[in-house]
């Protein structure tokens, strides 16, 4: 068989192939539309409803209060005026750095000086008077113990006084004997004369009654003699004994006079003591003129100038530490009650696309005050009214930004609550027409069902869901205007700029 007759026969069997395909397509056309026009008829008596799907997401869930407050940073503080004063020279700029007890102010006060000054004067006087007390007191003492030594013992002296009164009285009867015996020695003398003139007896007798008189007469005139000394003893001891009472008396003046002394010096160092106080409080006032820094940070504004004059209670500078930064608020009585110190607090300025910084419950007063025409921000119900009772609270900031203003109006989240990581779905999604809350889900065959749920924590836009729906499952958003039942059809209807307005609301 030559080339022409080969090229012939495959001509034919293509020709027979062709025929067989296009028969093959058209048998398939056929049924391609067989079957269009079955699900078109299928679908024209089971309607398809449009409705928007969203899905179930796993997220945070917190409830919050929303507030505003001023920032601030760690320990601010205002120094104000101590009085009356002139700013003699001010130390510090604004944005300076400063440390504890660093001098910021010298202030000025004459008044306060001259008080000083005079306080001097009045101590020093009082020391000298002090001082002479002191010596009066020591002569005092001197003059006692002279007293005291010039002071006999009293007892003693009387018993010598006694003692004299009897010797007197012994000597006085002696001076009866002597004179009675010289009166009887003279009796003698005269009879013996009459006798020796008539002769009876001898001159010698005459003579010895002659001597026994005058040594009598000497015997009274001694004993007499005795008893004019002893009653010039007497008489000194009696003066003495005076002297002693008058001695007595001049020691207890003494120690009167010592007893007074001591209490004109006790009484002078309390004046002294006064004195010093007095002039401490104004030493004090006087060092109350060099304002110091109370706390280590940063001074963020300066009022005075050199030389200018100051009313008392007016504010100098302003200075906090800028290593803490805090934010001051007022929340109404029933946010207050729900607000715990450490719990976790979103700070932000107040304005569009503001960084958001984490913060602390540091304080919460526990006392409610009112305040006329409210104060603080005003919560996501909506705020107080005026006079409305409001709690103080504090935040603190994590970390420092550096960025933050002090002063600043910035918005504050308080989490009341936070469930973490959680399957949560918003708030329109769930149903609450029956018993149980359900959501309506997409099934496989594109077909409406029911789904009870367990919910658990509700914010504001999204709620949890404890159990019935998992990460990622299709739920369908029922409209209004489409009431879904079990089994309908559904598919997904692109978002509206309405819809889209109304999520964005939400």
């Amino acid at each position: 068989m030559d080339s022409t007759q080969i090229a012939e026969k495959r001509k034919k069997k293509l020709k027979a192939g062709m025929k067989w395909l296009i028969l093959s397509g058209f048998v398939s056309l056929l049924g391609t539309g067989g079957w269009f026009i079955y699900l078109r008829s299928f679908h024209q008596s089971s309607p398809i409803s449009a409705v928007q799907i969203t899905t179930a997401g796993q997220e945070n869930i917190e409830i919050s209060i929303n507030e505003s407050g001023t920032l601030g940073l760690g320990g601010q503080q205002s120094l104000k005026s101590p009085g009356e004063v002139t700013v003699e020279r001010v130390l510090v700029q604004v944005g300076n750095r400063v440390r504890n007890g660093q001098q910021l102010l010298i202030l000025r006060n004459p008044q306060q000086q001259n008080s000083l000054a005079k306080q001097d004067l009045q101590i020093r006087k009082q020391e000298n008077t002090l001082l002479r007390s002191r010596q009066k007191v020591v002569e005092a003492q001197d003059k006692v113990a002279i007293a005291q030594r010039e002071l006999k013992e009293p007892v003693k002296q009387q018993l010598d006084i006694r003692k004299a009164q009897l010797e007197i009285e012994r000597s006085r009867q002696k001076v009866l004997e002597a004179k009675r015996k010289l009166a009887t020695d003279e009796k003698e003398l005269k009879q013996l004369q009459v006798l020796s003139e008539k002769g009876f007896i001898p001159g010698k007798d005459l003579q010895q009654q002659q001597s026994a008189v005058l040594q009598a007469e000497a015997s009274v005139k001694d004993a007499e003699l005795d008893v004019n000394n002893k009653l010039i003893e007497l008489e000194a001891k009696t003066f003495e004994i005076q002297r002693q009472t008058e001695l007595q008396q001049k020691l207890l003046a003494e120690q009167a006079a010592l007893k007074e002394a001591y209490s004109d010096v006790n009484s002078q160092i309390r004046e002294l003591q006064t004195l010093q106080i007095d002039r401490e409080t104004f030493k004090k006032q006087l060092q109350n003129n060099i304002m110091t820094a109370p706390i280590t940070g940063k001074i963020l504004d300066v009022k005075v100038n050199n030389g200018d004059g100051i009313k008392p209670g007016d504010v100098l500078l302003t200075l906090g530490n800028p290593l803490e930064e805090e934010v001051t608020l007022e929340l109404g009585t029933l946010d207050a009650a729900k607000v715990k110190v450490n719990q976790l607090a979103r700070i932000k300025v107040i304005g569009p696309d503001s960084q958001i910084f984490n913060g602390r419950v540091k304080t919460i007063s526990p006392l409610a005050t009112s305040s006329e025409g409210g104060g603080g921000g005003s919560s996501r119900r909506g705020g107080g009214s005026s006079g409305q009772a409001k709690v103080s609270a504090m935040i603190q900031l994590e970390r420092p930004t550096g960025k933050l203003i002090p002063g600043s109006q910035v918005s504050v989240e308080i989490i009341i609550q936070q469930r973490r990581n959680v399957v949560a779905v918003g708030l329109e999604a769930i149903q609450r027409s029956e018993e149980k809350p359900f959501v309506w889900i997409k099934d496989n065959q594109s077909k409406a069902q029911k789904r009870t749920v367990t919910l658990g924590l509700e914010g504001a836009t999204k709620v949890e869901v404890k159990s019935g729906l998992n990460k990622g499952e299709k739920i369908i958003l029922p409209s209004p205007d489409t009431p879904l039942e079990v089994g309908t059809l559904v598919k997904e209807a692109p978002p509206t700029p309405l819809g889209i307005e109304t999520k964005m609301k939400k």
